[in-house]
């Protein structure tokens, strides 16, 4: 999401799948500072080899990304070194007035049979392929009329975006409701439920089926300057299943007392209805939204005894251990370490394991 979450503060019903057994190890979060990694604007991250990812950043003079290498450890999957290669950028960038690329470059995936990356854009609403040394293709996803720049919610477009090789399919979801669904949850309408539109795509980079997914109900009170509420990020797992995250930033003025709610969900495609652009999410079925399952949920604060906040906006798979467990990535936007002294954001990475 582009809009600074700090920047302003600074400056001035859940359907639940049957319980089964299925747990979520958490390792915790480490600042890439650990390893001299400075501060960014992460905000989608991708595997492209072992070892090796590629970022996104969304504030960047070009739209492009980073290169990264994170080695884990076999056993534990905890975090060992953390390397940056450096960044592959778009060399005719279309800029704003202040210099940085409009496209504000949310989510990434790599797409192994080309060898190439696609890059999803908040700012420009399109979903555009990337050689590896950050030069356009040409080549972009098809995104329905539904989805267009002139159908979103400013600054709540595509954010997410991933790749299933084992499916060939390309997932994404606006981070909020589209004007055609109704009214983003927040202080207009307190306690409200976004109601969102999961799609994919084939190989051949055209739409395929699309599912109706609802959120927790959002905050019905105490709005602080800044509030965000959405899906940053979706990662399908090579069994079929689709992770979705979904994360409630509240900041009130002064940024103390800010908080940052991140659940992980687990639903099944396969197993649910498809709808089309006709489809009117106010009046559907609430039986054909998606079922999701909670696996984790974390709460970061800023306040005078806590100030671990982490907005996580990039997830992808990590390394498989050596028993057969797969972990999870997580990135945070740290807003390129915004704040002031001891009160300023960090860049973190943090480890899930499904067990």
């Amino acid at each position: 999401m582009r809009t600074h979450i700090f920047s302003i503060a600074f400056a001035s019903a859940l359907f639940a799948l049957p319980a089964v057994s299925q747990t979520m190890s958490d390792l915790g979060q480490k600042p890439l500072s650990t390893w001299g990694i400075g501060s960014a604007q992460f905000s989608g991250i991708t595997p492209i080899g072992v070892g090796r990812y590629a970022l996104v950043s969304d504030k960047e003079p070009t739209d492009g990304f980073y290169m990264m290498n994170i080695a884990q450890d076999e056993q534990t999957g905890e975090i060992t070194d953390v390397k940056l290669e450096g960044f592959k950028g778009n060399p005719s960038p279309i800029v704003d007035d202040k210099g940085i690329s409009v496209r504000d470059c949310e989510g990434i995936a790599w797409f192994p049979s080309a060898g190439t990356l696609f890059i999803s854009g908040e700012g420009d609403q399109a979903i555009l392929e990337y050689a590896l040394d950050g030069t356009p293709t040409g080549r972009r996803l098809a995104v329905p009329a539904i989805m267009a720049a002139d159908k979103i919610y400013p600054n709540y477009g595509f954010e997410a975006l991933a790749y299933s090789p084992e499916h060939h399919l390309f997932y994404t979801v606006t981070e909020s409701m589209l004007r055609a669904d109704g009214t983003a949850a927040g202080p207009l309408a307190p306690g409200a439920t976004n109601l969102l539109r999961i799609q994919t795509f084939g190989d051949d980079l055209q739409p395929r089926a699309s599912y109706a997914y609802r959120m927790d109900a959002g905050r019905k009170a105490k709005f602080g300057t800044t509030y965000v509420y959405g899906v940053p990020e979706v990662l399908p797992l090579p069994d079929g299943r689709l992770l979705v995250l979904e994360r409630e930033a509240n900041i009130p003025r002064g940024g103390i007392g800010s908080e940052c709610i991140c659940k992980l969900f687990e639903v099944r495609p396969s197993e649910g209805w498809t709808i089309d652009s006709s489809t009117s999410l106010q009046q559907l079925d609430p039986n054909r939204f998606l079922v999701k399952r909670l696996l984790f949920t974390v709460t970061t604060r800023m306040n005078l005894l806590q100030q671990n906040f982490a907005n996580y906006e990039g997830m992808c798979l990590g390394r498989r251990l050596a028993d057969g467990r797969q972990t999870i990535l997580l990135v945070s936007d740290s807003q390129g370490g915004y704040g002031r002294g001891p009160v300023h954001l960090k860049d973190y990475v943090r480890v899930l394991i499904i067990d």
